[in-house]
């Protein structure tokens, strides 16, 4: 078996590292934007959340110099020597090394530039009654490029449970609120530094009151039921993804909603438009 070239480790872990940055910008970016300017306690609550994603991050790749893999790459990409008696020409090796990172540059570019020019809907300086209607026409035609049609859940504060429940699990809202609890009391580390309260009394309520699912309770979902999880919303963005690498299951697709209903944030579930048929 051949010895991988030192070049192309380095050159894929900068990819990696590239890629996990973008995502990490993407969902500050979707979380900051999630924010009622009004709110001052969720926005201390997302920014915890915020800094706690960022360290994660910075701990994660604490052994990578970015400067260095950015600096092979780039001068595996500028080092065009021409033909001439005093430099000969480049092996087909070299010449495949420069065309790749090229390749690389182009595509993170073209990446950057449509994250620049992606349309981000502002709905707090819009009428009540239009940021709803726009931010569900949004939801809306992103679920048909998916040929998928929203399914309304009850707003009675279990409907991020119930709209994971209502495409995945036998359990109740109610088991599936205290499995949830007893995860996140076991992985109280992991976790705790999200929740900007008594972490014991968050849990308690969690399984036994009708309170509020968000971040935490999403990622304990996915990690609980081995299936990652996508949140689309209506702001312009990308869907929110969590991601359970231990699954090859599609994702469970909700919808998120900040303006449909006037007592606060809200989840519904999705459907393959062909189950509406059937039905």
């Amino acid at each position: 078996m051949a010895e991988q070239n030192p070049s192309e480790i380095t050159e894929d872990e900068g990819s990696r590292h590239r890629r996990e940055r973008r995502e990490l910008q993407s969902t500050v970016q979707q979380l900051k934007k999630s924010i009622n300017k009004n709110d001052k306690t969720r926005k201390k609550k997302i920014d915890s959340e915020i800094k706690a994603l960022e360290d994660a991050f910075a701990k994660r790749w604490e052994h990578f110099n970015e400067n260095s893999a950015a600096t092979e790459v780039n001068e595996i990409a500028i080092t065009t020597p021409t033909q001439s008696d005093e430099h000969p020409p480049e092996t087909d090796e070299k010449q495949h090394l420069s065309r790749k990172a090229r390749r690389l540059a182009n595509k993170e570019k073209r990446h950057n530039e449509a994250n620049e020019n992606q349309e981000i809907i502002d709905y707090d300086n819009q009428p009540e009654a239009i940021r709803c209607r726009n931010e569900s026409s949004s939801i809306d035609e992103q679920l048909l490029k998916r040929g998928l049609e929203l399914r309304s859940i009850a707003s009675d504060g279990n409907c991020l449970f119930a709209s994971i429940i209502d495409q995945t699990s036998d359990l109740t809202v109610r088991q599936l609120r205290e499995v949830v609890a007893d995860y996140l009391r076991k992985h109280r580390n992991e976790y705790q530094p999200f929740i900007d309260t008594d972490y014991d009394v968050y849990c308690e309520k969690l399984a036994k009151e009708n309170i509020w699912g968000g971040q935490v309770e999403l990622q304990a979902c996915a990690k609980i039921l081995q299936r990652p999880i996508e949140i689309i919303q209506g702001n312009g963005n990308e869907p929110i993804k969590i991601d359970c690498s231990s699954s090859t299951k599609a994702p469970i697709v909700i919808t998120y909603h900040r303006y449909l209903y006037a007592n606060g944030e809200h989840y519904n579930s999705t459907m393959h438009t062909e189950e509406k048929i059937d039905e």
